[in-house]
């Protein structure tokens, strides 16, 4: 029983009005709290699995993300010890967060899964995904669509004799109905609902039946009736302005102005965009007359939140895209380095054999071989320079992999200043065409002004754009070996901030402070700036990733710290990284310039990007050290000279 209330308060709460961003109940944390104590017991798969399961319920709508997160560990779960019940209920958790964080395309994908299983187990939850599904199309303004979905769980609810979600049923066909102007239908299921939730005591049901006879009186133009039926329902902020609406066309203006201003406190303390900006327009209409000044505040209020609302989508369509696959590819990424890794040990095992058994040939055979063993040494050597350049690209993508996420954040913030001044031109070339035709040649001349301003806006920004995309794609290159003139103190600061938000997109629990302290008049330099780059990703995302591991072991007080600064030096340039993590120890402190040694845990480095960061600066005729103190953190140097140039 308690599954069933589980499932029925998600189906309805999901669709009318609750979403990602409403605010967390009363006492919410100990209910947390408890799950995560139980989780952290020693409990046997199938209960871990109904745990994870209520994990991902209490977050589905105050932190869908999270939800995501625990319906997924759980559905691999329930997949791999073949816990089909609970399967079924994380699929649904899973499409409704997805559908909850706006993500359409996923939410349908999964429904459609949960459907194909459902069918395949022969469960009973198969009407509850064509109930989700037909959500689905709902909430696209499918309805024809929608309504065979309802219809179809509608039949399967009967025939398994499911009085609870039949009664469901009818409420979303009678709402389906009414968005298709079936007012008979419409009256008739939403009645049915009521009736059957009165019968069973469905207190969703009933509530939500009452909304749809709301709307139907409402679209007769039975506006008391209306009233009647909303203010039984009075549960979200689309009633309260519907009832502002009704009492506006009876010409009572101080209801009206109450419900208007009620729907707009509720929508703006549970940040519903959409929302806010539909009562700031009614506000607005409201006060033309009255109050102009209060017209014009809430007019902007709505053109503010309508903006936020388009951003939020783009962002959504685009995170659609992202996840269609994802699984496929993570599996994809997982198998090629497992397949990389044992390549690489087993090249490295055979290279050692192989230039141990040239070694022990020449001293064995001395002086009878030179001409032999010069032409095997050589083809060694190319074998080992040709091995060395795989691996300089392997981590040179690997390191793009690294910046990919801080790209992507670097390259949000000037994309949206497009968006957005593009649409304040939209609406100046408008008003540039209204002025011209009323013939007031000083506005036209300002306007203008300001579409050109913001033309100049929407180019340096889009500039900015291509620069970040321009220095990803060099980044990918294989070297030319090319120098050019570098701006050093510009090169480090972004690849700092690129480091940190990546990281950040990889674990969303990781946080540091860091700081640069650059010498303003640091000259520019003749250097390779994708070999520099590298080597300062490299230098920066060890440290980061020193600091973090010190702040999981719990030390009271400690705040994690990066620290990026440059100098002028006697004999040229000095760029430092310094963290206040862990140190490193002195017995090893000399070995961590060599080749495949690390300290990190295995799988987490390959001993590689101190070696070539060694290596580029060397090649660079600069020098790499480090200073470090067990237990208070580690500071790294790139001394690099100065040549006798213009800079």
């Amino acid at each position: 029983m308690k599954k069933l209330s589980f499932l029925l308060f998600c189906i309805f709460s999901s669709f009318f009005g609750m979403s990602q961003e409403l605010s967390e109940p009363i006492n919410r944390d100990p209910i947390y709290d408890s799950l995560l104590r139980e989780l952290n017991n020693n409990l046997s798969d199938s209960s871990r699995v109904e745990v994870l399961v209520n994990l991902a319920n209490y977050h589905k709508f105050s932190r869908p993300d999270s939800g995501i997160y625990y319906a997924s560990k759980g559905l691999k779960m329930a997949q791999a010890i073949g816990y089909k019940e609970e399967e079924l209920r994380v699929l649904h958790l899973l499409a409704l967060s997805h559908r909850i964080l706006g993500n359409a395309i996923t939410s349908y994908r999964i429904n459609l899964e949960g459907l194909r299983k459902a069918e395949e187990y022969g469960s009973d939850l198969k009407g509850l995904f064509l109930i989700n599904l037909g959500m689905n199309m709902e909430s696209s303004l499918k309805y024809e669509e929608s309504l065979e979905y309802y219809k179809k769980a509608n039949d399967a609810f009967y025939k398994a004799n499911n009085q609870n979600f039949l009664s469901i049923t009818s409420a979303n066909l009678g709402r389906t109905h009414s968005a298709l102007g079936n007012i008979d239908s419409a009256f008739f299921y939403s009645y049915r609902a009521k009736q059957q939730a009165d019968s069973l005591n469905v207190f969703w049901v009933r509530v939500y039946a009452y909304a749809t006879l709301g709307k139907i009186h409402k679209d007769i133009q039975n506006i008391d009736s209306a009233l009647y039926y909303y203010k039984l329902f009075i549960r979200d902020e689309n009633v309260l302005r519907e009832i502002a609406y009704l009492y506006n066309e009876k010409e009572q203006p101080d209801s009206a102005l109450y419900y208007a201003e009620e729907s707009l406190d509720f929508a703006l303390n549970n940040k519903l965009y959409k929302s806010v900006s539909l009562a700031s327009i009614f506000l607005s209409n409201f006060y033309e007359k009255r109050d102009p000044a209060k017209a014009l505040e809430y007019n902007k209020m709505a053109l503010a939140y309508r903006d936020s609302l388009e951003y939020l989508n783009k962002i959504t369509g685009f995170a659609d895209l992202i996840d269609f696959d994802e699984q496929q590819r993570q599996a994809e990424i997982e198998r090629a380095n497992k397949e990389f890794q044992s390549k690489l040990r087993t090249y490295t095992f055979l290279g050692s054999i192989l230039i141990l058994l040239i070694v022990t040939f020449f001293l064995y055979r001395n002086n009878r071989a030179k001409h032999k063993s010069k032409l095997q040494i050589e083809g060694a050597y190319n074998q080992l320079k040709s091995t060395q350049a795989q691996l300089i690209q392997s981590e040179k993508m690997a390191s793009l992999g690294e910046l990919t996420a801080g790209i992507a954040h670097e390259i949000q913030n000037p994309l949206n200043f497009v968006n957005n001044f593009s649409e304040i031109n939209k609406e100046l070339i408008a008003d540039l065409k209204e002025e011209i035709e009323k013939g007031d040649l000083e506005e036209v001349k300002l306007l203008a002004a300001d579409i050109e301003s913001n033309e100049e806006k929407i180019n340096h920004h889009g500039k900015r754009a291509g620069a970040i995309v321009k220095g990803m794609l060099e980044h990918s290159r294989t070297n030319s070996g090319e120098k050019t003139l570098t701006d050093l103190n510009a090169l480090a600061d972004e690849y700092l901030r690129l480091s940190y938000h990546g990281l950040r997109a990889k674990d969303k629990s990781f946080s540091a402070d860091f700081k640069t302290d650059f010498d303003p008049n640091l000259p520019k330099l003749e250097v390779v700036s994708q070999d520099i780059g590298r080597v300062l990703l490299n230098l920066i995302n060890n440290a980061f990733y020193a600091v973090n591991e010190k702040a999981k072991s719990g030390i009271d007080g400690y705040s994690p710290e990066v620290i990026v600064s440059s100098k002028k030096t006697e004999t040229g340039i000095e760029i430092s990284v310094k963290d206040n993590g862990n140190g490193i120890p002195d017995s090893v402190k000399d070995k961590i310039f060599q080749p495949f040694f690390t300290t990190k845990p295995t799988g987490s480095g390959t001993g590689l990007g101190l070696s070539l960061s060694y290596d580029i600066v060397k090649a660079h005729g600069g020098e790499l050290k480090v200073e470090s103190k067990e237990g208070e953190g580690t500071e790294f140097f790139i001394s690099l000279k100065v040549e006798n140039n213009d800079a």
